[in-house]
Parts: C-alpha cells; structure tokens; sequence
C-alpha cells in the first residue's frame, strides 16, 4: 500500500470498511496481499546489498522462502543451519565483510571451527557479500585466492549473495531445479559455488 492509503486505513474505524461501495472492500484485501508480497521479496532482496545482521536476517529470509527448515540464533557469528532432509544440513556462515575475504581474517577461523563442529552429513558454507554498493555483475572475486585456497582445503563452500538470489529467481520459475542446485550446492567438497547457466 502507498504510505497515504496505509495512513486512511490505520486512522479510519473499524466499520469504515462496512459503509464503502460495493468492491471496496476487495481492493483493499488485494494491495494488502500485494504489500506482503513486495514487503517479503524486498526482505530477499536485501541479500544483495546488506551486510552483518541485516544480512544474516536476508539469507534467512531466503531459506526460508525455498520452503527449507531453518535455525537461526540472532546476534551471533554461529552458523544459519538450513535442514535439506532427514540428515543434511547445509551451515551457513554469513560473512561480515564488504570486500574481499583475506587469509588472515578470523571469518576463515569461524570456518575452521564451524567444520570440526559439523556432522557427517553437514556442509559448512561460505556467504560474502563484498562489494554491496556495486550492482552484482561488476563486483570483484569475493575471497582473495589464498584464502579461497584455505576454505577449499577445509571443504568449505564458498557462494555469493548473488548467486543466492539467482537460485530464489530460479525457485520462483522452477523449484524442483532450485532444488537440485541446492542439492549440487550440499554435494560440492569446497569451493566457489555458480549455478550454470540455463
């Protein structure tokens, strides 16, 4: 709803609705639902832009909308665990930096620690958003290569916001492919992580 139409309606009493023309009240339940529906895609949208917490809530956002099980603790660096079946998890680490992922930052030592921590069946996995202010096809290689070297060794997978917002476009046209590149994402052994082009 525009910010004039959310103010009529906060302000008018409740049997305001009774007393208008035939069809009133109908538009009013649909720029309703179109308000949740933009106010949710902006909310994944912000994976592109946003970094730390705001972030972290975006990526969660974004499972959640894939219809995937998802544990978050907020306020914490702990990883998103994101359930892809009975025993498969993905664990998300979201990384707070703008720029580029160096050897020496501790995010790589949270990777370290999230891989001893992880079962069997787990996938520690690599989230950078560097470069937020640029649009995503012009933005630099997100983790430097001796750090990306590092993370590839551990088995961690490294996948850029801008890839995540790809496989939620794909979900929106077609979710039994998001879906195997979900399962392509679980099945990778460390690395940067693209989704082929269709």
């Amino acid at each position: 709803m525009t910010g004039r139409t959310q103010q009529a309606f906060a302000h008018a009493p409740e049997w305001m609705a009774a007393e208008m023309p035939p069809g009133y009240q109908t538009r009013l339940l649909e720029l309703q639902r179109l308000s949740a529906d933009l106010d949710a895609m902006d909310r994944i949208g912000r994976v592109l832009w946003e970094t730390g917490e705001p972030l972290r809530d975006a990526v969660t956002a974004m499972f959640e909308a894939l219809k995937c099980e998802v544990d978050v603790t907020p306020g914490t660096v702990e990883p998103i665990k994101v359930k892809l079946g009975e025993s498969r998890r993905l664990l998300l680490l979201v990384s707070g930096a703008a720029g580029p992922v160096e050897k020496t930052d501790r995010e790589l030592a949270w990777a370290f620690q999230a891989v001893q921590f992880a079962a069997q069946n787990d996938r520690v996995v690599f989230v950078v958003n560097n470069d937020p202010a640029t649009p995503p096809p012009n933005r630099p290689d997100p983790v430097l290569p001796d750090a990306l070297g590092v993370l590839q060794r551990m088995g961690v997978d490294v996948v850029t916001t801008a890839t995540l917002f790809k496989l939620w476009r794909l979900w929106l046209e077609d979710q039994q492919k998001a879906r195997k590149v979900l399962e392509r994402l679980h099945a990778l052994d460390g690395g940067p992580f693209v989704i082929p082009p269709r």
